[in-house]
């Protein structure tokens, strides 16, 4: 790296470094004002609250970083065309591109780790964030009532994994204990016809042996092809059955009573390989919030090059012009988001597609900004 390349890169990374040290700070004491009240009143531990929030750390980077990036390139650069530094580095024949190619770098290597990120880190984070709450919400209600298997946190649970031909209905279901209450569960062949089902009093799903166990039920055997005694043929009491070939994760039946952006890609991806993106609305949206994660890192990219063009030029009298304009641009990009997110959850369009053409629209617009500048 030469050494006007690392002037640039020092700088910025200055600016870059404050901006999102100050964004995260405002976050989480917004998060602080909003949350700590219910652990206060759990009375949870001083360590798990701390933890909670340190968790909130990583799942804010997405939001975080693009407008991070768009300040501190926004400022550098109009800090240098305002003192005439741009002019002077230009008069020696280097294009807008070569001045700012370490930006361009260091935008390319942000959207790479933030897509990282999104695969690892911040999935773990959502989740064991969720977790902790419920804990700690969970241990505070089991106190008052006596006992944690006392705590009445349950609901209706409809679940339907198409990858298996598997129907699953609990009356009352809780996602933190993973135990049901009236269970039933439906096993169908490829042409829809059932041919097994259990009906349980209760059951629960046993982590360490990764299935579900049912309790006070019985099994029924259906024969498709007996019209006359109709199609069931025999039936099995038990009192406890180990359902090794029920493998549905309680979470990620749970996740399909949330909106697809509340929940990790990790969350996102249990429930698009067990139900499968069929021809419904709503599982169009949980397939185009799994591509729409992978796709916003490369947003960075695109930060970089709406940036560039208004910072150098055009801020000389007033440095808000360009700023407001990049911004104007980064706006729209977010707005083709969501509206690209629409008809692909509407199915007008492919959800790969719909996450991934803004991206395309806005680099192939930032492209043609910084040639014009150039």
């Amino acid at each position: 790296m030469l050494l006007l390349d690392r002037y640039i890169f020092r700088e910025w990374l200055k600016v870059f470094v404050m901006t999102i040290a100050a964004m995260i700070g405002l976050l989480l004491i917004a998060k602080m004002f909003s949350d700590v009240q219910d652990f206060i009143r759990w009375k949870a531990s001083t360590l798990l609250a701390l933890e909670y929030f340190a968790l909130q750390i990583p799942t804010y980077l997405p939001v975080v970083l693009p407008v991070a990036l768009l300040i501190s390139v926004l400022f550098i650069l109009g800090f240098l065309h305002r003192n005439q530094e741009l002019t002077a580095m230009r008069a020696t024949g280097l294009s807008i591109f070569r001045l700012t190619r370490v930006l361009w770098i260091s935008g390319a290597v942000l959207s790479l780790v933030l897509f990282v990120l999104n695969a690892t880190v911040v999935p773990l984070a959502m989740e064991r964030s969720k977790l902790l709450a419920e804990t700690a919400e969970f241990d505070y209600e089991g106190k008052r009532a006596g006992g944690i298997d006392k705590v009445d946190k349950a609901s209706v649970l409809a679940y339907a994994n198409n990858t298996e031909n598997r129907i699953w209905f609990i009356n009352r279901f809780s996602g933190y204990t993973g135990r049901g209450i009236g269970v039933s569960v439906y096993q169908n062949d490829d042409s829809g016809l059932t041919q097994a089902a259990w009906f349980a009093k209760t059951g629960y799903y046993d982590a360490e042996r990764g299935c579900w166990v049912l309790k006070d039920g019985w099994r029924v055997l259906y024969h498709p092809e007996a019209k006359e005694d109709g199609p069931q043929t025999r039936q099995e009491r038990f009192s406890e059955l180990v359902m090794s070939d029920l493998t549905e994760r309680p979470r990620i039946m749970m996740a399909l009573t949330k909106k697809p952006t509340h929940l990790s890609i990790n969350e996102i991806k249990g429930v698009l390989d067990d139900v499968g993106v069929d021809k419904s609305v709503r599982m169009s949206s949980y397939a185009v919030q799994y591509h729409y994660v992978l796709a916003s890192p490369f947003c960075c990219l695109i930060v970089v090059g709406l940036a560039i063009p208004f910072a150098v030029s055009g801020v000389r009298v007033n440095p808000m012009v360009g700023v407001s304009k990049s911004i104007v641009l980064f706006a729209l990009y977010y707005l083709l988001t969501n509206v690209f997110s629409l008809l692909g959850a509407q199915q007008h369009l492919p959800p790969l597609l719909a996450a991934w053409l803004p991206n395309f629209i806005m680099l192939a617009l930032a492209a043609w900004l910084c040639r014009r500048v150039n």
